[in-house]
């Protein structure tokens, strides 16, 4: 366990899925039931919104029944199921000791749910005489069974769902559908750090309920959040804006990476009494969390590259981590590096995706967090690859740290338009995936710029033609929410006549209303707001644009 859940007053952000999950409860009572799946990557906060959730929720005629599952054990998870849904309700009226044995929950419940308790002891003698497919059935019964005795709706909560389908069961995520479908009294909520995976089981073996199911996909915090948050963690320490945005872009928004560096840069700097947070002081937290051996984000991220680092393991999979890391993500310039054939790196990359360390997105492939690639390129392979460490030196990890900041703080002051400009620059007809479309970027050969009606510190906007192998974009960027009135320019506006086939393209760093959507997509209008922008900057290795209010 490398972070704990956190509620109450530490919990931050999220708001909206809170809400979410308080509306959809209170619908409940009224007889309208929505189940939810929250998906998001290891370490994004699920089990700490569940745990908020459970927090907030104060309705008397709901019962709230938590289960994380962690162990690959049938009879764990349905101990761990009743004695929530037993200590939860003897809970209402009394405080109850959460160490209380199931047996002795059973007891003190027999006086006010005995038919509940009676089918208890069946699914228990169901278990030790060994018909556990049996149990797991009617363990879902006891919802509805509590239902009829007490008037209670049940909420069940499954932390990491995808691993009933480790329990050996047959069928089990087909026999768990069947009583969500019948069950309309009955609210799940269920939540995976299984991205792919849990994305598929709802797709296939929950096919019949995935409508049923509505589906958040919890993302990192975005920079108006991110912001914040350092804020609210680092005080009363203040912090300059550029260090902010510097430190922001390196953890990539990802909550738990900003609460372990937001945490440690506090603690240094308030140790060394200074009030404001310094270069230096980021550098030696950064030191102290990535490169020590001991540190927590180097104790992490080896865990996540545990699997081929064993003696059994060829190493391969390290090879391809590494390289990519040094930016060859794409499978030919993979393939050259580690000199293997296509066929094995292909495979192996696979596996590496199976495990989510890596996506693939057209083409290319890359990292789900900035900053494991980072420590791979800067730590792991100087540290662990290179002949007995002998490229390994703190004092250059710190200059590493120094220059990045001093890059980023170069080009926090270069307007987006020029940014842009030389992204688009760097095309070579690669192919990317936006969202579930495809598109090809064009070779540019010549580029176009001009200003935009607007240019002021707080709201710079212009053109870019860039032209190319019979290819061209016209493109508009505007550091405000864009509406109709810039798709119309784009489309009322540019070379009447041209050789070449244009494509309107509109940059919109704030996005754009849904008027704007909707005009977009009936011109035929390319939308590229700034999570495509920076996710195009991280596939062609430059550092992404940090735009907020």
């Amino acid at each position: 366990m490398f972070s704990d859940p956190v509620v109450g007053e530490n919990f931050f952000g999220r708001q909206e899925i809170i809400d979410l999950l308080v509306k959809r409860a209170s619908a409940l009572r009224s007889g309208y039931r929505q189940n939810v799946a929250i998906i998001g990557h290891q370490q994004l906060g699920k089990t700490s919104i569940l745990r908020q959730f459970l927090h907030v929720l104060n309705d008397p005629k709901i019962l709230s029944i938590y289960v994380e599952i962690k162990l690959q054990a049938v009879d764990y998870f349905v101990e761990q199921f009743i004695r929530s849904l037993l200590f939860q309700y003897l809970n209402r009226t009394a405080k109850g000791d959460p160490t209380e044995t199931l047996s002795r929950l059973a007891e003190r419940a027999t006086p006010f749910i005995p038919k509940t308790v009676e089918r208890i002891e069946e699914i228990v003698n169901l278990l030790k005489s060994r018909h556990a497919e049996e149990a797991y059935s009617r363990l879902y019964d006891l919802t509805s069974s509590l239902k009829q005795e007490t008037g209670l709706n049940c909420i069940v909560i499954l932390d990491e769902f995808h691993r009933l389908g480790e329990f050996g069961i047959k069928n089990a995520f087909s026999a768990f559908g069947k009583k969500i479908m019948v069950q309309k009294d009955t609210m799940y909520v269920l939540s995976s750090s299984a991205f792919s995976a849990s994305r598929k089981i709802l797709a296939e073996k929950l096919a019949l309920l995935f409508g049923n199911f509505e589906r958040v996909y919890l993302e990192v915090f975005d920079f108006e959040t991110s912001f914040q948050f350092l804020e609210k963690r680092l005080a009363p320490v203040r912090i300059p804006e550029f260090l902010k945005s510097f430190l922001v872009a390196f953890t990539d928004g990802h909550p738990f990476f900003l609460e372990n560096v937001a945490s440690r840069i506090r603690e240094l700097s308030l140790a060394k009494n200074d009030p404001e947070v310094s270069r230096e002081t980021i550098a030696d937290v950064l030191l102290r969390l990535l490169y020590e051996s001991q540190g927590v984000l180097n104790q992490y991220f080896m865990k996540l590259i545990s699997p081929w680092t064993q003696s059994s393991s060829r190493g391969i999979q390290l090879l391809i981590l590494t390289e990519l890391a040094k930016g060859k993500n794409k499978l030919k310039d993979l393939t050259l590096a580690i000199n293997r054939n296509q066929r094995e790196i292909s495979r192996e990359i696979q596996e590496l995706m199976a495990h989510e360390l890596i996506l693939k997105t057209g083409v290319f492939y890359r990292f789900h967090n900035k900053i494991f690639k980072f420590w791979l390129k800067e730590v792991y392979e100087k540290k662990e690859l290179s002949m007995l460490g002998t490229s390994a030196r703190a004092e250059d990890f710190l200059l590493c740290i120094e220059a990045m900041i001093l890059e980023h703080e170069e080009l926090s002051r270069m307007a987006a338009t020029d940014r842009v400009l030389k992204l688009f620059g760097l095309f070579g007809n690669e192919i990317v995936e936006f969202g579930e479309k495809k598109r090809k970027l064009p070779h540019f050969t010549e580029f176009i710029k001009t200003c935009g009606e607007k240019n002021t510190a707080s709201n710079q906007s212009g053109s870019i033609i860039a032209k190319g192998h019979g290819r061209c974009w016209l493109c508009k960027i505007t550091e405000e929410k864009a509406t109709e009135r810039e798709i119309l320019q784009l489309v009322e506006g540019g070379e009447k006549s041209t050789p070449f086939a244009t494509t309107r393209v509109l940059v919109a760093l704030r996005g754009l209303d849904d008027n704007a959507k909707l005009l977009a997509k009936e011109k035929h209008v390319l939308t590229l707001g700034l999570s495509r922008i920076n996710m195009l900057m991280d596939v062609y290795g430059k550092l992404p644009i940090i735009h907020c209010k």
